[in-house]
């Protein structure tokens, strides 16, 4: 495997295991709107961009790994909802 394969397959298991985190703290969001989804993805990505700025590299990247999720439940909550059917 090249560094490059070992690298996403790291992040990928970081961020399938943050979303099993998120939904063991909060359960099922189905109900939560696009709004909310948009909130909760730019509050994450806040603490990101607050993280560059005080150059906290290790805590920037896992609110990165948490707005990956985060962006995945969104996915995950469309798919449900039946919107992306072109997707299949």
């Amino acid at each position: 495997m090249s560094e490059i394969e070992v690298a996403r397959a790291k992040v990928l298991e970081n961020v399938l295991a943050e979303r099993e985190r998120q939904d063991s703290i909060w359960g099922d969001q189905r109900d939560n709107t696009d709004d909310m989804w948009a909130l909760i993805a730019l509050e994450e990505l806040g603490e990101v961009a607050k993280d560059i700025n005080d150059t906290k590299l290790g805590s920037a990247y896992t609110e990165i790994i948490q707005v990956a999720a985060v962006m995945v439940a969104w996915a995950e909550s469309l798919r449900r909802r039946g919107v992306m059917k072109n997707y299949d």
